[in-house]
């Protein structure tokens, strides 16, 4: 896999926990006119389903603040739900969610890159590999074996991982809606008043300013969640 790639995960990471350009925009109304909630949605690109939890740590917010920002967000049409999941609209699959989420539970992101970067692992050695007990590390291969994302094969008294291609093929097929979701999203932005530019769009990115008079930002969004959902905290 190219080392762009395995980088464009920690690297967001990174532009979340910095405030620079995060600052509130002086338009008052529209949802991600608001810096904070221009986080939480950065986030959700990066790792749809997230967990409230996780992106209060990821983010250093109380989870009520989080909750607080992701139901404007879902009033305003930037996300969507399915049950308790909730992720950008437009940018996945909604039958991906259970799926997303799943990468989103405690080892199942490290269990599969850790597959991903060394394939035939033996399942002890994946325990130890994530910091998991064995019995965890055979739930999460287990969990990630039933969404078709490893295989399972025997060697004598080792069992041994293997990754799918399923992720990829299922990237493939969502370039088509990663493409309708940046022109929706600029649409929705130009609706709500906030004079989006886009900047720089690729595969992977979307780089978009925001803003109009003196104060202006740059809203730089992952729009590759097939790979940041499992890379993004290597």
């Amino acid at each position: 896999m190219p080392d762009a790639s395995r980088r464009v995960g920690p690297a967001f990471l990174a532009a979340l926990s910095h405030e620079g350009p995060g600052e509130d925009l002086e338009v008052a109304g529209p949802s991600l006119a608001n810096a904070r909630r221009r986080q939480v949605f950065r986030y959700l690109c990066l790792r749809p389903c997230a967990r409230v939890g996780e992106i209060g740590r990821a983010l250093s917010m109380s989870q009520a603040t989080v909750r607080w920002h992701e139901r404007n967000l879902l009033e305003n049409g930037y996300i969507e739900m399915d049950g308790a999941r909730v992720f950008p609209q437009g940018l996945i699959d909604p039958a991906d969610a259970p799926l997303f989420a799943l990468l989103g539970a405690l080892g199942r992101d490290a269990a599969l890159a850790a597959v991903v970067a060394e394939p035939g692992i033996a399942l002890q050695d994946l325990a130890s590999r994530v910091g998991l007990t064995r019995q965890s590390a055979s739930k999460a291969a287990t969990e990630l074996s039933e969404f078709g994302l490893l295989s399972v094969a025997e060697d004598g008294r080792f069992r041994r991982l293997y990754a799918t291609d399923v992720l990829g093929r299922k990237r493939d097929a969502n370039a088509a809606r990663v493409e309708a979701f940046v022109d929706r999203l600029l649409r929705r932005l130009t609706d709500d008043g906030l004079s989006p530019e886009l900047l720089r769009r690729d595969e992977a990115v979307a780089l978009v300013r925001l803003g109009a008079g003196p104060r202006r930002v740059v809203l730089d969004l992952s729009v590759d969640p097939y790979r940041t959902a499992w890379q993004s905290r290597l």
